[in-house]
């Protein structure tokens, strides 16, 4: 009698381990940190070859074992990245739309990071946003220590320590975004890299992203960048402080999307143009690295609306 467990047994296995040497190398060596972002894809390749079962006991075998050798904080850290992440990228390759897939991934991507930190708060004592904050206060205190010891007059000092501070605020005001927008990065960094290696373990027929020139976003981040304004408004005005908050947050969230879809106009039109590959590129860093990447922001609320790169096939046609 065949054993048809034996084939998934032992990849889900080698995925296991694969996990447990990332889990372990990403949180003992500081110069492999990175690998504790991408512990989703071994695992999600695991669901979607053997289904979600499979998926699941690799991220309880791993947990355990990685637990076992570094402590809890290893067998967290891979239970709360892979647990929602793995089996979103693992079944959306096989049920969902490139887009949809990667959607989902994001979302669940989020959560992961809210479990995550909510984790550390309750079960470890450890408060992320005051530890940043203690950060930015002593990086502040050092800075101006520094211009003392410089001979900067006090009024300069004083000057560069507000400007300092004031940075300092915004930095600290504008983490909740940031935080989700860098769960939404490592969703489509996890998304590509387990793309790229379902075909290569020969999930030929799969779909990836249309390309970046076709990209839209969608117009919801047209809305909330304009009621976020509104909201920001009224805190500032009726000294609302938590609607300002949530507001900026909303905003500065949105206007990054928004950017995204400026940044895919601009290559469309590139690509209009036909200009070679390397102005390409160097238009590209140049527009993101300087304040035009402001303009382009707008530019990509209003085509979102309007839909310049119809328009411009049209005009490319005729």
């Amino acid at each position: 009698m065949t054993n048809y467990t034996t084939r998934p047994l032992i990849e889900g296995a080698m995925l296991t381990a694969v996990t447990v040497i990332m889990a372990i190398m990403g949180t003992a060596l500081p110069m492999f940190f990175f690998l504790v972002y991408i512990l989703p894809v071994p695992i999600a390749i695991n669901i979607f070859r053997h289904g979600l079962r499979w998926g699941l006991i690799s991220i309880v075998a791993s947990s355990l074992i990685a637990g076992t050798v570094f402590g809890v904080y290893s067998a967290l850290s891979i239970v709360t990245v892979t647990l929602f992440v793995s089996p979103a990228l693992g079944i959306g390759f096989k049920r969902f739309s490139p887009t949809k897939n990667l959607i989902v991934a994001m979302a669940a991507s989020v959560v992961s990071v809210v479990l995550a930190l909510c984790v550390a708060f309750f079960l470890m004592q450890i408060d992320f946003l005051k530890d940043m904050q203690d950060i930015l206060n002593s990086a502040t205190e050092s800075s101006i220590e520094m211009y003392k010891v410089m001979g900067l007059a006090d009024t300069d000092i004083q000057t560069n320590a507000e400007q300092l501070r004031n940075i300092m605020k915004l930095i600290i005001l504008s983490l909740p975004a940031g935080i989700a927008l860098s769960a939404v990065g490592s969703a489509l960094i996890n998304f590509l890299l387990t793309l790229r290696l379902l075909k290569r373990l020969g999930a030929k027929d799969l779909t990836g992203l249309p390309p970046f020139e076709c990209w839209r976003m969608p117009i919801i981040f047209l809305f909330l960048y304009g009621f976020s304004l509104i909201g920001m408004y009224w805190g500032n005005t009726r000294s609302i402080e938590l609607l300002y908050n949530i507001s900026f947050n909303i905003n500065y969230f949105a206007s990054m999307f928004c950017r995204l879809q400026g940044l895919s106009l601009l290559y469309c039109a590139l690509q209009h143009f036909k200009l070679p590959v390397l102005p390409k590129i160097l238009i590209m860093f140049f527009v993101i690295f300087t304040p035009f990447m402001e303009i382009l922001m707008y530019a990509g609320l209003f085509d979102m609306i309007f839909d310049y790169r119809a328009r411009l096939s049209k005009r490319g046609s005729n």
